[in-house]
């Protein structure tokens, strides 16, 4: 029988979810939704960012922790802040040192929010589990781009919004309007 105790030692990998804490920087829209999921799954979920009331990260059902404590306890952190001058290079090659080695990186928000070069120096070094990336600094990424041959990563275009219902809406509105342009009878059209 598995039970936490016996398990513990095995841990390179995520074990089940009930067993795992997620760490959620910037607890907007979204934020609050991949909160959610972690819930669902039994995680315990922790969040930061500059601005977080504790109070709406209590009524979220998450708690609020300073950056270090979040770095420090998640098993996954996951990141969900616009880019400006304050995230720009939020997480750094300190804050990626806080992170346990079975810890893995999610960035679904802006890639210049992570220091690039100090996450695949990371990822070389073994330090962290893992990075499952949806943005980069430059997009789409070179096809030499050191990213593409670093250790234990999942990369992505920029798609972790796709879903069906989004390719049915945008690809059949465009079918749609090369039709009608090509009947003579534009749609939708912009004027100045």
């Amino acid at each position: 029988m598995w039970t936490r105790t016996s398990c513990d030692s095995h841990r390179q990998r995520l074990g089940p979810a009930g067993w795992l804490v997620l760490g959620v920087i910037g607890l907007g829209n979204l934020g609050k939704r991949v909160a959610t999921v972690g819930q669902a799954f039994g995680m315990r979920v922790i969040a930061w960012s500059q601005n977080l009331d504790p109070a709406a990260a209590a009524a979220a059902g998450v708690e609020a922790v300073d950056k270090q404590t979040l770095l420090r306890s998640a098993d996954v952190v996951t990141i969900h802040l616009r880019l400006s001058e304050r995230t720009r290079g939020l997480i750094g090659a300190a804050d990626l040192a806080l992170l346990k080695p079975t810890a893995y990186l999610v960035n679904t928000s802006r890639g210049p929010v992570v220091d690039e070069a100090a996450l695949i120096n990371a990822l070389r070094a073994g330090s962290i589990a893992g990075a499952g990336l949806d943005v980069f600094d430059v997009e789409p990424l070179p096809p030499d781009h050191p990213l593409r041959t670093a250790p234990r990563t999942l990369l992505t275009p920029h798609i972790g919004y796709v879903t069906a219902g989004s390719y049915q809406a945008f690809y059949s509105g465009a079918v749609e309007a090369i039709l009608a342009f090509l009947d003579g009878h534009p749609i939708r059209l912009l004027t100045a």
